[in-house]
């Protein structure tokens, strides 16, 4: 059937992935080489993609992607297919969908996956009426359709990422390098002689990629994609599997197994099974593991998070809403967009870290979790004020060529606000 719309939605679980959706959806999260909504749209690159949204992120998603958000203009005449962003691409699901002769519904275990709604159809009409997103409801104009059972996979949790990254970028890897002609090895880019390469029909390196001398790039483990613009310096050593982003620099260090960096980012020290969303720098030594960074991020030198428990235990993570064992023995830290930390700081196991924080003072930091806005360390946190953060945002986003708009300061408007409570129960005065 011939459906013009293809849309990738946000249901209402979008807080256990918090501090990293605070200020976006699950779909725009990366895991492996691409973010979420990137795999879905390379697999229904035939119809226009949108995207749904909460409404106070929905005019700045618009402005970052380049894709509509929130708007059902057309679905009468046009029809179209809805995919839940937390379930993973998958293109036995989209030909299902798209081989679908009706309207109808695939669930997993009850849960939404996705949904084709036929044009000139009672759904499409009262979809189109919709002026804005919401789950509950998208879901009531859509619940007597048809309804078929499946099985799928997604993530659940923000440390479900971790888990999934190694296979999801050795995945991601065999899917773009089949499409590459003429060799693994752009011919622009530059890899100096005295570069060790285990495994070099397992890297990728694109085009504009420098790498210098005594580095050594180990693909025996699985495989490694260096984009386009990538700087590697003097020792440095990447085990794949591992992506490293658009004009990301690596300083020096050791690039464990598992790691996604990137776009823009400067990276040293020592990185293992871990994924940095962007724009964000880990420059000095220090160690983070199994831990996922949000964009706008800067670790202090000598900044180190644990991520094993002395007892080996399965390890608890908060986002704001009570812990939950992870199940997993190995999780670090989970930091939000505009974090910053200072020199010698020390972050605990499975801790969570709210947007636009500032951890200070070295020591260790042992709050499983800190809400939005605040600035200090255990035992002492201050209110960061709104004006400030703004700011400092302002400044670190120009320094990268990227303006700091109006859409962007009502969003951090938004999550301070959202915040005040949690944060209440955790200062003791304001930032100056």
């Amino acid at each position: 059937m011939n459906i013009r719309y293809f849309y990738i939605f946000e249901d209402d679980d979008y807080e256990r992935f918090y501090p990293l959706t605070a200020n976006r959806a699950v779909y725009q999260l990366r895991l492996g080489i691409d973010l979420l909504y990137e795999k879905w749209s390379g697999l229904a690159s035939q119809r226009e993609l949108r995207l749904l949204i909460r409404g106070h992120l929905a005019e700045l998603t618009a402005q970052r992607t380049g894709v509509v958000c929130n708007s059902f203009s057309g679905v009468s005449d046009g029809g179209a297919i809805f995919v839940n962003g937390r379930y993973l691409a998958d293109r036995e699901l989209i030909d299902k969908l798209s081989s679908m002769d009706h309207s109808g519904l695939l669930l997993d275990d009850g849960a939404l996956v996705a949904a084709m709604v036929e044009p000139r159809t009672n759904e499409a009409a009262n979809l189109e009426k919709l002026k804005y997103w919401g789950y509950g409801h998208f879901k009531e104009i859509i619940k007597n359709l048809p309804k078929d059972e499946i099985s799928a996979r997604k993530v659940r949790h923000i440390w479900d990422f971790i888990e999934l990254n190694p296979e999801q970028i050795t995945k991601d890897y065999e899917r773009l390098t089949s499409e590459i002609t003429g060799g693994l090895v752009s011919p622009d880019a530059v890899v100096d002689d005295r570069c060790m390469i285990h495994a070099p029909e397992r890297v990728r390196i694109a085009g504009g990629v420098r790498i210098d001398g005594q580095v050594v790039i180990d693909a025996r483990g699985g495989p490694v994609y260096l984009d386009s613009g990538v700087i590697v310096e003097p020792h440095t050593r990447i085990e794949g599997p591992c992506y490293i982003g658009e004009k990301t620099i690596l300083v020096g260090g050791k690039i464990r197994e598992g790691c996604s960096i990137g776009p823009l980012c400067k990276v040293g020290g020592e990185v293992e099974e871990s994924i940095i969303l962007g724009y964000s720098n880990k420059f000095h030594d220090g160690f983070l593991g199994h831990a996922y960074l949000g964009e706008w991020v800067n670790l202090g030198a000598m900044t180190t998070n644990s991520d094993l428990k002395n007892n080996y235990g399965t390890i608890k993570v908060d986002t704001g809403y009570g812990q939950v064992d992870t199940g997993m023995v190995k999780v670090g830290s989970f930091v939000g967009d505009h974090v910053k930390t200072g020199i010698g700081t020390m972050l605990n196991t499975g801790i969570t870290i709210g947007f636009a924080t500032n951890i200070i003072g070295a020591g260790l930091t042992v709050d499983k979790y800190v809400p939005p806005f605040c600035w200090g360390n255990t035992g002492g946190y201050a209110e960061y004020r709104l004006d400030k953060a703004i700011a400092t945002a302002r400044v670190v986003m120009e320094r990268r060529g990227i303006e700091f708009t109006e859409l962007d300061e009502k969003v951090f408007e938004h999550i301070f606000e959202e915040s005040s409570r949690p944060r209440g129960t955790i200062v003791t005065n304001v930032k100056e």
